[in-house]
């Protein structure tokens, strides 16, 4: 208790223990009183849903600790960041969609972080449209990296090559929405998916880290592709295995364009009613996750069928970037894009380079990767 006492030494933070049993909330204040902590608030449950959803629209407004799903469900309401200790009992959904941590010392120190965790490693404007942000820099022996964060871009790059260490998934995950509960950029968005494999399958980690991000948006998924394989699931398909590009010449990586992409990639048909529904009432926005962003060859191929489609806003989001020259091809695109075998056609293309890199982010992912890793 003598952390959560010295976050409330801030007055910008209010710890509020919630229950809907008053005789515990009565026998934890008296408690808490008798021990000197007597900073904290005390509400039942129906009264803190009501103030709670009062300012369900205010960005990085509460952060809920608990371990039940009725408290998912409260933090999910106002799009708001859930924490779940777990040294105590923790119900299946709470565990699975909540960001855990394993001590008290862990969350006291992560909750310092929230308060100082708003910066993207990279972002860059692509059109007036589309944006991608970066979590962090890929490249091992860039700019001189501490003992931290090189070992974060080692596991990265082992996760690239051989499909190891997936620790860092949840680094990012926290870093991700400590920073997303605290912007509006993110607050409209109604649709989410990452880019497929080139061998067709669906990344099992970062789907997850996708779907938690859809669970605090409360956004559903068409009813028809509930329980169906991860690869039915998510808003692109890829219906046809692309050549791997880990390997080739730069030149010729940054030159291909959505060539394969194209080929071999599609929106999921099951998303076109919702699509066409969203389109209508102009809240078709859309974030779209990778592992990492070497020349934007796939975001890009993926920003032009979206964009065929209408869409408003998109968001592409990478766990990782190589700072490569980013390579926009603008393309018109003609018939079904919801299946194999739409044609198109490359219409301009122009190389971006105007990166904004803001290097404190590094530093925000290296002390969360200290607080989960020590």
């Amino acid at each position: 208790m003598e952390y959560i006492s010295i976050l409330c030494e801030d007055n910008n933070n209010v710890v509020c223990f919630i229950s809907r049993d008053k005789n515990k909330l009565n026998s934890g204040k008296e408690h808490f009183d008798k021990r000197g902590y007597n900073k904290f608030k005390y509400k039942l449950r129906d009264d803190a849903r009501e103030y709670v959803m009062q300012n369900r629209n205010r960005n990085n407004y509460f952060v809920f600790i608990g371990n039940k799903e009725v408290d998912f469900r409260l933090a999910v309401n106002t799009k708001s960041l859930f924490i779940v200790p777990t040294w105590i009992p923790i119900e299946e959904k709470a565990a699975y969609y909540g960001v855990c941590v394993d001590t008290p010392t862990q969350l006291y120190k992560f909750i310092l972080t929230l308060n100082n965790n708003n910066n993207w490693y990279s972002q860059l404007q692509i059109d007036d449209r589309s944006i991608c942000i970066s979590l962090m820099d890929a490249r091992t022996y860039a700019g001189s990296p501490s003992l931290s964060e090189k070992q974060m871009l080692i596991n990265f790059q082992q996760l690239l090559k051989n499909g190891q260490s997936r620790s860092y998934y949840a680094i990012l995950m926290y870093h991700f929405l400590a920073n997303m509960t605290s912007t509006p950029l993110f607050d409209d968005v109604e649709l989410f998916g990452i880019i497929p494999s080139s061998n067709c399958f669906v990344n099992a980690d970062l789907f997850r880290f996708m779907e938690q991000v859809r669970y605090i948006k409360n956004k559903r998924l068409p009813q028809s592709v509930y329980r169906q394989p991860l690869e039915e699931q998510n808003l692109l398909i890829r219906h046809t295995p692309k050549q791997q590009m880990h390997g080739g010449s730069q030149i010729g990586r940054s030159s291909i364009g959505g060539t394969l992409e194209f080929a071999s990639l599609c929106i999921n048909p099951a998303f076109e009613a919702k699509i066409k529904n969203l389109k209508r009432e102009r809240k078709f926005n859309v974030v779209i996750f990778d592992d990492y962003m070497d020349h934007g060859n796939g975001f890009n191929a993926v920003r032009c069928l979206l964009e065929s489609l209408g869409a408003n806003k998109i968001i592409f989001v990478s766990m990782g970037i190589f700072r490569k020259q980013f390579q926009r091809k603008d393309y018109i695109i003609s018939g079904n894009i919801y299946g194999a075998g739409y044609t198109y056609t490359l219409e301009s293309q122009q190389v971006l380079t105007n990166y904004v890199i803001n290097d404190s982010a590094k530093m925000e992912v290296e002390h969360l990767y200290d607080i989960f890793n020590k």
